[in-house]
């Protein structure tokens, strides 16, 4: 087992192994090839001294936008040797995001696909450049590009064709010391950009320590090694796929399966034929997983050993399925934040009914309490805000000090915004997020207690509680749903169905939905979290449109 329990900068994790077992492999992406840690420890020297010819050095913010390529590795560590910042933002963002993050970073560069999924990057960028002038460097990466067998380097107007780039030895032709550039494993070394289930874009700022951390809580209670192979299916420009995938390899010393868009079919084809052993990612990869028609052809997977489910709470049908469907696999709630790493999961001895019904204890050092609106602690079983503290806490969000002193406090306590209840043996139960309590009537009333009973209806694929505007109580419930097509047919889902499955599976009648919105899809962040902001804007223009019409 090569795991270290020092603190080391990515790329001097990635030069050490490189140097021990250099044929070990690190990656397998089906878009670019499989390579080994000696591979990509070539590739990021010779990066590295690219881009300080280029003036990007300690302290510049890059802003890293691939799909799950292995150059997202490269750049990532490359630009770490640098002392420069990785600035990691969802795939799905577009002009209007990236102008913010450019904004809001000063950043001096840009990694974008030239062109992918018919949408072209290069135009955005183009776009993204007119207003900001300090958006120096373009790297656009193309697949398909450098096949030739003599590239000749290509770079017009700031623009920078990436093959071409490393085609050219630039650890020889403008050695640098890169050791010398070196930040410290405290420096700034990535930003985390989320919009969260708000809206807000917010940056949320890692040094090497942190990021050690996180990782560091899974490795010491799943026993995670060198011999495990990470399924890297979960965006790498998001808190989930960049730390419990791209930097949890690097930190066992493991190796990661890349898939460049989620496909549950291949993701499953991938698993199998990779032998993956670990996988993190949001509750929809895991809905996908078990339902799709090929699980039982890849023989439930028997390689894979451990599946954390985050993002969003599972509901409780959701959880006893997956120990159906994958018999092989520790199927483990995790539950956490951008902010402050992945907090929470339940150890292998965790009874049954723990995994089925919390979120899991925490792990790696980090505190949980449950307060009141005062911030003073409740209870055991009584719901109010969760705090976290700990060594996975960030150190706030970049460029903006008035919301990091709003959520993270002087006694290093992390106010989360979620509204939590813990019980007698330390586990939790998220039951929403404060912003999305219900409050009917003058009643607070938390969705995911009523979303688990709708997700349980035969009907139902997956569901989302909203409240929606209500003259006389304030609130009333909406019920978001997405039908199980195999089972609904081309029939709907009634309000007085609804609220009888309420009523059988006991919960108290304010608790019922009184509207039914059957829906395709739900508006999603890139972590599989659902955008209800959207869902309460979607049901009170409804509402008025409605009003409108009867008047």
């Amino acid at each position: 087992m090569t795991v270290t329990r020092a603190v080391r900068l990515v790329s001097d994790r990635l030069a050490d192994i490189a140097r021990e077992d250099p044929q070990r492999e690190l990656v397998f992406d089906p878009v670019f090839g499989r390579f080994s840690y000696a591979d990509i420890d070539a590739q990021v020297r010779r990066l590295a001294h690219g881009l300080v010819a280029r003036g990007i050095g300690p302290g510049d913010v890059v802003i890293l936008q691939l799909p799950n390529w292995a150059p997202f590795l490269t750049f990532h560590i490359a630009l770490t040797a640098i002392g420069a910042v990785t600035a990691l933002v969802p795939f799905v963002y577009r002009e209007h995001e990236i102008s913010g993050v450019a904004a809001l970073t000063g950043a001096s560069a840009l990694v974008v696909p030239d062109e992918y999924r018919g949408f072209s990057y290069r135009r955005m960028a183009e776009r993204v450049r007119t207003t900001r002038i300090d958006l120096r460097h373009v790297f656009l990466v193309d697949p398909g590009s450098g096949d030739e067998e003599s590239v000749e380097p290509a770079e017009s107007d700031g623009f920078v064709d990436y093959a071409s780039f490393m085609a050219e030895p630039w650890e020889h032709t403008a050695p640098r010391d890169l050791a010398a550039l070196a930040p410290s494993t405290e420096d700034l070394t990535a930003i985390g950009f989320t919009s969260g289930t708000t809206g807000d874009l917010k940056g949320v700022m890692f040094d090497t320590r942190i990021i050690a951390a996180v990782n560091r809580g899974f490795v010491d209670r799943y026993e995670l090694n060198e011999n495990d192979r990470i399924m890297g299916g979960s965006p790498l420009g998001h808190a989930v796929g960049f730390t419990h995938a791209l930097r949890m390899a690097l930190t066992i010393g493991g190796s990661i399966v890349l898939q460049q868009r989620w496909e549950p079919g291949e993701a499953i084809e991938l698993i199998r034929r990779e032998r993956c052993t670990y996988m993190a990612a949001a509750t929809p990869f895991l809905m996908d997983v078990i339902g799709h028609p090929s699980l039982g052809r890849a023989g439930h997977l028997p390689s894979l050993r451990l599946f954390l489910c985050g993002g969003a709470s599972i509901p409780e049908q959701l959880a006893r399925d997956a120990g159906e469907a994958l018999p092989h696999t520790f199927t483990s709630p995790l539950w956490g934040m951008t902010e402050c790493g992945g907090v929470t999961t339940c150890p292998f001895d965790a009874p049954a009914e723990k995994r089925h019904t919390t979120d899991g204890k925490p792990c790696g050092g980090m505190e949980l309490k449950v307060v009141d609106a005062s911030g003073t602690e409740v209870p055991r079983g009584v719901e109010g805000e969760l705090y976290a503290r700990g060594p996975m806490v960030a150190k706030g969000y970049f460029g903006r000090g008035d919301l990091t002193s709003e959520s993270f406090l002087s006694d290093g306590w992390f106010r989360t915004g979620d509204q939590a209840r813990m019980d007698d043996d330390g586990y939790i139960k998220i039951t929403g997020r404060i912003k999305d309590l219900i409050i009917r009537g003058g009643v607070n009333i938390a969705p995911v207690e009523i979303e688990s009973v709708l997700f349980s209806h035969p009907k139902v694929a997956n569901a989302a509680v909203v409240g929606m505007p209500d003259p006389r109580l304030g609130e009333r419930i909406c019920a978001y749903v997405i039908l199980d097509a195999d089972v609904a047919g081309d029939s709907t889902l009634t309000v007085e169905e609804v609220q009888g499955w309420m009523r059988a599976a006991g919960l108290a009648k304010p608790k019922w939905p009184e509207r039914i919105e059957v829906v395709d899809a739900f508006p999603m962040t890139a972590s599989g979290k659902v955008q209800k902001f959207r869902l309460r804007e979607w049901i009170a223009a409804r509402l008025e449109a409605e009003r409108g019409c009867s008047a």
